[in-house]
């Protein structure tokens, strides 16, 4: 198994400084991901469960997508393996806070049961995206 380095619970600020990205000023847990696949479950105290799944493209290399699956929504759909994946509802926040996505208006047929996350290559810097 690929060694892991689990951190204990910081700050946000801690985290940041460490070299981790800062979302919400609330306790984190930094996790350093392994190259090659690898998974990340875990489970609120009320026993909601959730996956990421960290993958590669290219056999012991770094992750470059990360499925997210949400599994105690309460309903399945067929997958493409023949068996049943959970369904959840999922929104996307873009620009100013808008809504671009939001499942809760399709039917369970239309709804997701995995959302990807396409970990694109780092940049020195990230552009800027403005509307002028």
């Amino acid at each position: 198994m690929a060694d892991i380095t689990t951190l204990p619970v910081m700050t946000t600020a801690d985290a940041e400084s460490i070299g981790c990205a800062r979302f919400n000023d609330v306790p984190t847990l930094p996790i350093d991901i392994p190259d090659e696949s690898f998974t990340l479950s875990a489970r609120t105290t009320d026993g909601r469960r959730i996956t990421f799944f960290f993958g590669e493209y290219q056999r012991g290399a770094a992750p470059s997508f990360v499925d997210i699956q949400y599994h105690d929504h309460g309903a399945t759909i067929p997958n493409a393996n023949g068996g049943r994946s959970p369904i959840f509802d999922m929104l996307t926040i873009g620009l100013g806070g808008r809504q671009a996505f939001d499942s809760r208006k399709l039917s369970d047929d239309d709804k997701s049961s995995i959302a990807v996350i396409l970990l694109g290559e780092p940049r020195a810097a990230a552009p800027s995206i403005r509307k002028d």
